[in-house]
């Protein structure tokens, strides 16, 4: 019951539908503790970007697009996450970009 009402009150700032990494250890005392992540970077890409999937063929077909402003806004997402916390906005985003051109999804300055 503890965990439940813990895991509710972490979470709650997140939409039913998101999907997030949670790592639980329990203890032998029944004590317990977890980390709750962010959603990956490749959900939020095909959120931002309105698709299902990515381009089959990478670097061929585009299967979409998004701003730099949305790569920036992932990245601020993502800077809280344990394991980025150390990491410098710009590395994350040049992460994101990366992930996005191996996705198939063209990073651009701005919509047209």
């Amino acid at each position: 019951m503890a965990f439940c009402k813990d895991f509710n009150a972490r979470t709650q700032k997140y939409k039913s539908e998101t999907p997030m990494s949670v790592t639980i250890t329990a203890f032998k005392d029944n004590t317990f503790e977890f980390t709750v992540k962010s959603p990956s970077v490749t959900w939020y890409l095909k959120k931002a970007a309105g698709i299902e999937s990515g381009s089959s063929r990478p670097g061929h077909v585009a299967a979409s697009s998004v701003t730099l402003k949305h790569v920036y806004e992932i990245a601020k997402v993502k800077q809280s996450d344990p394991y980025c916390q150390y990491m410098s906005l710009e590395s994350i985003c040049k992460s994101v970009i990366g992930t996005a051109n191996t996705m198939g999804i063209k990073v651009v300055k701005e919509l047209e």
